[in-house]
């Protein structure tokens, strides 16, 4: 039992690197028009290609185990086979996009146990300041897109034409990273009960926008992504003050 427990903790750093280079590599290093070409094309797209090795490239940098090749390799081939599997589907809902980026995880995982097993050398940086960068993605980008692929369904019988046209481009989408980001400071210095405040802001903004009649739909489409939102980044703050 304890040296499953040493195992564990020394793969804690690995696959937090890991972790970190599999984030940037599915969300803000990847251009739009390579998901638009994987999803028409699947295993066909020379993106799914470029997408896993500039995938695998990055963990094998971020893993920073030099001479195990072997981690950038399986990277790359589960981003083949991972993305391409999603793509075939030619679905792009909350569950689908769970279960991608819940096969990298294990993945992740699997890997920096093997890293850990060899007796790898420890990565610098080390599991807090890691786990700081992890939670900077997952709220700037993961939880906004599965907020978004959650809450789908409700913009489109909203009609999403009516409510972008009353409301600045993009601004939604960087409110709410925003607000993570506020809740995600809040966790760490210890003051979760700002959270009630950022809520009670938000609310008195919106008041005006969702008391009018028939907008109850509107309302209720606007409060399960807030708090939905909420919930993620909430999660994510204690997690990252867990592991400094």
């Amino acid at each position: 039992m304890e040296q499953m427990v040493g195992l564990a903790q020394r793969a804690l750093a690995p696959a937090l690197a890991l972790l970190a280079a599999h984030l940037l590599a599915d969300f803000p290093l990847q251009p739009k028009r390579w998901v638009e070409q994987k999803r028409a094309r699947a295993w066909r797209a020379p993106a799914l290609y470029g997408h896993a090795a500039a995938a695998g490239l990055l963990a094998w940098l971020c893993a920073q185990q030099w001479g195990a090749w072997w981690v950038g390799a399986a990277v790359a081939l589960g981003h083949v086979l991972f993305d391409g599997l999603k793509a075939r589907r030619r679905r792009d809902g909350p569950g689908t996009f769970l279960a991608d980026q819940g096969a990298h995880l294990v993945l992740v995982g699997i890997l920096a146990l093997l890293i850990a097993s060899r007796g790898a050398r420890p990565i610098a940086p080390g599991a807090g300041l890691l786990g700081l960068i992890n939670a900077c993605l997952l709220i700037w980008w993961f939880e906004g897109a599965l907020v978004g692929r959650a809450t789908a369904r409700w913009r489109a019988e909203l009609g999403t034409g009516d409510l972008d046209a009353r409301g600045l481009p993009d601004a939604g989408l960087w409110i709410g990273r925003l607000e993570r980001s506020l809740i995600l400071v809040f966790v760490l210095i210890g003051r979760i009960e700002a959270v009630g405040f950022l809520i009670a802001a938000k609310s008195v903004f919106r008041f005006g926008e969702v008391t009018q009649p028939g907008q109850r739909r509107e309302a209720e489409y606007i409060l399960v992504g807030t708090m939905g939102s909420f919930l993620l980044a909430l999660l994510t703050g204690l997690g990252a003050r867990a592991l400094l």
